[in-house]
């Protein structure tokens, strides 16, 4: 289980813990039955994936002995794994219980938003510039021009993941932040799914925008966001940043 700091509880301003795409406060319990529940679902879920792989093993044991012999050590380890690692976490969130009221404590979600700060991730910054200049070497070398066809795959995804730095930097160079509502959620192909938050900068004019990395969260939940104080319909939320890392600075 992980805790993030710089997404507090919508409560009481504890860090929220994340796992397996859920969320909740071992601090206040806020959504803690709901990811129990969840995780109960998952582990039951996980114990029908096992038996599956103990029965696929026992048939290949049957049908195709030596293979059957081969294939055993990594089917029970398999098996063991996916049957006993989410029943354990079920279990590990069961077993704890919130250690403070549910109280609502909006001053301390209020100070943790003030303290967010952006930090460049100089790491993935050198990795588009490495990708960069490896791609126009590949581009301009001597050859065919079907050779060419990878790195204009490349050149595209780099002019991309440059336009998100760009974006980036504009609301880092200039940030403000508040939490966001999630109001609803938009299809994104056959399974996937694109998060519609809702924010109401200074100004007082609800802005509203899509978060591409929340599809775990529920309608009403809240998320930290960093939008520009110069142009409030710029913004991302605290999850969706790739090129900065999105920090809490301590209390002085």
């Amino acid at each position: 289980m992980k805790t993030r700091p710089e997404i507090p509880c919508e409560v009481c301003g504890y860090p929220r813990t994340f796992l397996a795409g859920l969320q909740w406060c071992s601090n206040c319990g806020w959504n803690r039955q709901t990811a129990l529940s969840r995780l109960r679902l998952r582990s039951r879920i996980m114990a029908g994936v096992a038996a599956c792989i103990v029965i696929g093993e026992a048939f290949l044991l049957r049908t195709i002995p030596r293979m059957g012999i081969f294939y055993l050590p990594l089917a029970g380890f398999l098996a063991a794994a996916v049957a006993i690692i989410p029943y354990r976490e079920y279990l590990s969130l069961q077993r704890t219980s919130p250690v403070a009221n549910n109280c609502p404590s909006p001053e301390v979600v209020a100070s943790k938003l003030q303290r967010l700060k952006p930090q460049l991730r100089t790491s993935a910054l050198l990795l588009l510039v490495l990708a960069s200049v490896t791609d126009i070497g590949l581009f301009l070398a001597p050859g065919p021009w079907v050779d060419r066809i990878y790195s204009v795959g490349m050149l595209v995804a780099i002019v991309f993941f440059g336009r998100v730095l760009v974006m980036e930097r504009r609301i880092a160079a200039s940030y403000a932040s508040t939490l966001a509502r999630i109001v609803r959620f938009e299809r994104r192909g056959r399974r996937g799914r694109t998060a519609i938050y809702e924010y109401e900068p200074p100004a007082g004019i609800p802005m509203t925008a899509k978060g591409s990395s929340l599809a775990a969260f529920s309608v009403g939940m809240t998320v930290p966001v960093l939008y520009n104080a110069l142009s409030p319909d710029q913004s991302l939320p605290v999850p969706d940043f790739i090129f900065y890392r999105i920090g809490v600075e301590p209390p002085e």
